[in-house]
C-alpha cells in the first residue's frame, strides 16, 4: 500500500482525516519514546510490522519531521520494501523537514486549511505590526526586514497555499529593487502589504 505523507499545520484537519482512515482498518498510533522518534523506535517498528496479520494495518506517525536523521534512514528501508497489507501514514508540517528521498515514496496529501486569508491577515497587520497607516518606515533596513519577515512566512506556506509562489516572488522583486534603487522604504513596505491584500480579497 502506498504510504501517506499528510501535509497542515492544523491538527484538527490532520486528526479529521485520519479518522476516516481508521474504518475498516486495524489503526496503531506510533509514539516516539522521547521527543523525537529514534532509530529504535523505528526498529521496533520492523520488527512489529513483519509479524503476520490477515487484516489491513495502519501505523500512523504524528509529525514525523521530528525524527533523527539515522530514525529517517531506517525508515527509508521500511518504505523501500513494505509489508503488503501495511499502510503507514506520516504527517509533517513543512516536506522539507524530511529526507528527499522519504518524501519521493510517499503519497503526498495536502490539507487546505480554510481560514488562510485571515491566517496571513492576522501574522501581517498583528504579528509583524504593519499597518499601512500606523507603521512608519524611514530606513531601508527596517523595510529590508520587513520584507524578510513575510518572505520566510509565505515561504512557510509553499506546500499549502497556491498564492505564496508569487507573493513571495514578488516581494523578492520589491526587495532587490530597494536594495539597487533610491526607493523611499514605507512605499516599499506598503505596495508588498497591497499585492498581499489584492491576492487573497480580489477574484
Amino acid at each position: 500500500m502506498i504510504p501517506l505523507l499528510i501535509l497542515s499545520k492544523d491538527s484538527k484537519l490532520i486528526h479529521d482525516y485520519v479518522d476516516k482512515l481508521k474504518v475498516g482498518s486495524l489503526f496503531f498510533e506510533i509514539t516516539p519514546s522521547t521527543k523525537e522518534y529514534s532509530i529504535d523506535d523505528i526498529k521496533n517498528l520492523i520488527k512489529e510490522t513483519k509479524i503476520y496479520n490477515p487484516k489491513v494495518r495502519i501505523y500512523y506517525l504524528e509529525n514525523f519531521h521530528h525524527s533523527s536523521i539515522p530514525a529517517q534512514n531506517s525508515f527509508l528501508k521500511l518504505l523501500e520494501e513494505p509489508p503488503s497489507n501495511v499502510q503507514f501514514v506520516l504527517t509533517t508540517d513543512n516536506k522539507n523537514n524530511l529526507l528527499p528521498t522519504i518524501v519521493s515514496r510517499t503519497k503526498i496529501v495536502k490539507l487546505q486549511e480554510n481560514n488562510k486569508r485571515d491566517d496571513v491577515e492576522k501574522f501581517v497587520f498583528d504579528e509583524t505590526k504593519l499597518s499601512l497607516a500606523n507603521y512608519k518606515i524611514t530606513d531601508k533596513e527596517s523595510a529590508h526586514n520587513l520584507l524578510l519577515q513575510l518572505i520566510n512566512y509565505f515561504r512557510e506556506r509553499l506546500d499549502t497555499d497556491k498564492k505564496s509562489t508569487i507573493i513571495i516572488r514578488e516581494i523578492l522583486s520589491l526587495n532587490r529593487l530597494l536594495e539597487s534603487n533610491n526607493l523611499n522604504p514605507q512605499l516599499t513596505v506598503d505596495q508588498a502589504l497591497i499585492f498581499i491584500w489584492k491576492k487573497y480579497n480580489m477574484k
